[in-house]
């Protein structure tokens, strides 16, 4: 279906499959290019398409249902989550059915061999596909992220399991990178060239050509074309690379004066940072965590870079930066694992701070090998990164059910200490808690409710949560974590508390929307009043806005001392409207900061038989300050109505 709708792509492709690498196995000169014939053209793609058969399906099926999934309306994409599902699972495919046919190839597999490994792979994939929840999860996510890191790792080193040939294997690796940086630039210029030439015909033709034919296009490209463009140059002969000595000049370029150069300034700034914490005897702060890490990756990385020619005479240098960088970084690790540790002792573990915690760990692990081991064998790296993602992605050892236990325990242990736990089920709060465990308890709650769904904390309550839930069903529906963890908190007798709040000022941020409406109501109204906005920063006190119906004149204020808004008709006739009140209101019914509040909820009126308006507030923004509540910004559709008597008065008065 794709082809047809892409009939030229499929032409273009196929004369880009017979584009292989520029070099010879033994030389370091490019080879003469000759443009293929077609029936080179056709060899080349049938011959990518017999050896990796299942892959180009999986590529072929993922367009095709990301494809779907751009053109659902959007209110849909809830109820056809699986299409997120199967794009997900095909990827994965996609990257398990690269590594499998390499690794019979290499293993020299036999035919019945090779089918039942074949099956045994797609079995794996339909399990994951089976297994993956019906709506957005982030655990799903981060499942998928390490599935995929994985199986990237898996294909870097599959044909070179055994033991020895590392030259080989660090020339697979090469070819592999320079492949992929290939077929990116091909589909990029691919897709631009492509676009310019729907936008030339729309403009020039009136064809009215859907928008979303760009994405669409952009799809084909990125998983169809760039794929099967990979593939065709993908290395074959595995034993001929252990014998080839080339090296890019522009690595080694880049390398030892942009790469190397940069690891040492880093390594001069942590080295700074950490004296700093020595002398005054300070934690050190939490990202510092991610700097280390980067910073070990990036310089590993480029260790693995120059490994070829590090033994030679010229290159002798290299093998000193080598020892010293590993040398160089046990300082940081230390520096790393106090970081981490006091995150972990203050607020337990999360999936971040575990996989942090795993990586310093491996960190350890390779600096001490490479320090210590004469092989200096380089595919342990991605080796053990592999066995790495795999195994911390399920079980009671990995990260999910490692964080969740842990959430779990801290919960446990402030609710214990706030005497909110009675034979191990939560009761209302009869006292105010500290502001500190206040806002622990806010952030442990979201954070299980969403990233572990909020039928995890149903052990702690009497009430059932799937109840309470379904009360509103838009609740369920959105999967809103943060409406979710304010019914909870409610039963607690607990407002929520934002992550960003602070106990200084005893500050609130209050942050409402009201449900997107595409027309009102006005009948029984005389005059209507559309986005009516108030902005503190353009006024100190009062802003007042007129509005003229004919020889009518309305005026419109808001006081941003008294938070009222206020409307007349320039005669003795004043409606006002408190909208401090409005605000308590909507938070006495348990809405949640930053949420949709419903448009009744956000509704004021006010009159008499002579003079009436409705005012529907589309959003509210303020700050509270102990207590004092400060309006910062607001938007309003207004409606405004006169009985008899006072259409008399008016039609008088513009007599």
């Amino acid at each position: 279906m794709v082809v047809i709708s892409y009939p030229n792509l499929f032409i273009l492709t196929c004369y880009f499959y017979t584009i292989g690498p520029l070099t010879s196995p033994n030389s370091r000169l490019p080879t003469k290019m000759k443009l293929p014939s077609l029936d080179s053209l056709i060899n080349k793609s049938t011959a990518t398409l017999k050896r990796f058969p299942i892959a180009i399906f999986f590529a072929f099926a993922g367009a095709g249902f990301l494809m779907l999934l751009l053109h659902l309306p959007y209110q849909l994409l809830e109820s056809h989550h699986y299409y997120w599902n199967i794009t997900m699972s095909c990827y994965l495919g996609l990257l398990l059915f690269i590594a499998l046919p390499v690794f019979s190839e290499r293993a020299l597999l036999s035919k019945t061999s090779n089918v039942f490994l074949q099956m045994g792979g797609l079995v794996l994939i339909f399990t994951n596909y089976f297994f993956l929840p019906d709506h957005f999860m982030i655990i799903s996510v981060i499942r998928f992220t390490l599935f995929s890191i994985g199986l990237h790792l898996l294909i870097s080193f599959v044909p070179f399991i055994k033991s020895g040939e590392l030259n080989g294997f660090w020339q697979y690796n090469k070819i592999i990178f320079l492949r992929i940086l290939t077929s990116a630039l091909y589909s990029g210029v691919l897709y631009v060239g492509l676009a310019l030439a729907i936008l030339a015909i729309n403009e020039l033709f009136k064809a009215d050509i859907n928008g979303k034919v760009y994405g669409d296009l952009w799809i084909f490209l990125a998983a169809v074309f760039n794929t099967w463009f990979f593939l065709a140059g993908f290395p074959s002969e595995m034993k001929e690379l252990e014998s080839r000595t080339d090296y890019p000049k522009g690595l080694k370029i880049f390398t030892q004066y942009v790469l190397l150069p940069l690891i040492t300034v880093y390594l001069l700034i942590l080295y700074a940072y950490m004296f700093k914490i020595i002398f005054s005897v300070q934690w050190p702060v939490g990202w510092v965590s991610y700097l280390v890490l980067g910073f070990s990756i990036a310089g590993i990385l480029s260790l693995l870079l120059i490994h070829p020619i590090r033994n030679d005479e010229e290159n002798k240098w290299m093998l000193v930066f080598s020892r010293f960088f590993y040398f160089a970084i046990f300082p940081l690790i230390i520096l790393l694992f106090l970081a981490i540790k006091r995150r972990i002792s203050d607020y337990g573990i999360t999936e971040n701070r575990y996989f942090i915690l795993v990586l310093a760990l491996w960190l350890v692990f390779i600096a001490g090998y490479f320090l210590i081991s004469k092989t200096k064998n380089i595919k342990l790296i991605p080796l053990s990164l592999c066995m790495i993602t795999f195994l911390t992605s399920f079980g009671p050892w990995g990260a999910f059910h490692v964080s969740l236990k842990s959430q779990q325990n801290h919960l446990t242990t402030l609710l214990e200490k706030n005497k909110l736990l009675v034979a191990g089920k939560v009761k209302k709060s009869e006292v105010k808690i500290s502001f500190n465990d206040h806002k622990e308890i806010s952030s442990v709650i979201e954070y299980i409710a969403e990233v572990h769904g909020y039928e995890k904390l149903q052990p702690y309550f009497v009430q059932n949560l799937d109840s309470l839930m379904a009360i509103d069903s838009t609740i369920l529906k959105n999967r809103n974590t943060y409406e979710q963890s304010n019914k909870i908190l409610a039963l607690m007798n607990i407002s929520y508390v934002n992550s960003y709040q602070t106990n200084v000022t005893e500050e609130e941020s209050v942050d409402y929307r009201s449900e997107t409406t595409a027309s009102f109501d006005i009948k029984g109204y005389d005059y209507f009043i559309s986005d009516f906005r108030v902005y503190k920063d353009d006024v100190k006190d009062t802003l007042c806005s007129s509005y003229r119906f004919g020889n009518t004149v309305i005026s419109v204020c808001f006081d941003f001392k008294s938070n009222w808004l206020s409307i007349s008709d320039k005669s003795d006739s004043l409606l006002t409207f408190d909208v401090s009140l409005l605000i308590d209101s909507i938070k006495a019914k348990n809405y949640v900061n930053d949420n949709i509040v419903k448009t009744e909820d956000m509704t004021m009126t006010s009159g008499a038989d002579g003079f009436s308006a409705k005012v529907l507030f589309g959003s509210i923004y303020a700050d509270r300050k102990h207590d004092t509540l400060s309006v910062r910004h607001l938007i309003a559709d207004i409606m405004i109505k006169f009985g008899k008597e006072k259409e008399n008065e008016v039609g008088e008065r513009n007599q």
